[in-house]
């Protein structure tokens, strides 16, 4: 991977992500259900976030850090819920938007009830990306 996060290439950082996580999960004896340090978590929400900007899927940065992907995916999922704030939005009136020129766009429905429309097929593929 060529992008770097903080100074170090991704393949180093994700190899000490994975020593972390394997670190914790020995001290709580090695169970399948243990809890993240919140620290790490966010550097490993991080770290993923910089890899799927690359067009790395959720389930392969999963595997390398050494987790399952339905964990990372929640992780990015909760970091993402928890700096929720204002957003901006422009409201068009409807006789403005029938001038605009009609352009092929595709709408999602995200589980969470959230709905993106307007967007073209490279945005679609860019917003698939980061979502895994």
């Amino acid at each position: 991977m060529r992008n770097e996060l903080a100074g170090e290439p991704l393949v180093e950082q994700g190899e000490q992500l994975r020593a972390q996580v394997e670190i914790e999960r020995k001290r709580a004896g090695g169970v399948h259900h243990w809890r993240c340090s919140g620290e790490l978590r966010e550097r490993v929400v991080k770290y993923a976030a910089t890899c799927a900007a690359e067009g790395e899927s959720h389930r392969r940065i999963a595997g390398r850090l050494g987790i399952v992907q339905p964990t990372l995916s929640r992780w990015i999922r909760e970091s993402a819920d928890s700096s929720k704030g204002f957003r901006q939005v422009a409201i068009v009136p409807v006789g403005e938007r029938a001038r605009v020129p009609a352009t092929p766009s595709f709408r999602v429905l995200t589980p969470h009830g959230f709905i993106v429309e307007g967007l073209d097929l490279e945005h679609l593929a860019a917003l698939l990306r980061v979502i895994g």
